[in-house]
């Protein structure tokens, strides 16, 4: 069987109680930017996704035989007005 040893030294400890309040205090500072950059990120998805949407309707590829316009015009007889 396998034993997992530790060594319980006082600078790990001192270290630990030392890095924790430092740690915690960049995370407080970070947070603002993080939320700002958030909500850029979320906004700019938004407005792209909404851009693609518009365009979408506007360039279709679709085969649509009704508006194809292949019989041409109809022609009048020099005749008639």
């Amino acid at each position: 069987m396998y034993t997992y040893q530790t060594e319980n030294s006082v600078g790990q400890r001192v270290s630990a109680l030392v890095l924790g309040p430092v740690v915690g205090l960049f995370y407080v500072i970070c947070m603002p930017f993080m939320a700002i950059a958030t909500i850029v990120t979320l906004m700019a998805g938004k407005v792209t996704g909404g851009l693609l949407s518009m365009m979408r309707n506007l360039a279709t590829f679709a085969w649509r035989p009704s508006e194809a316009y292949l019989s041409g015009k109809k022609r009048r007889k020099k005749g008639n007005r």
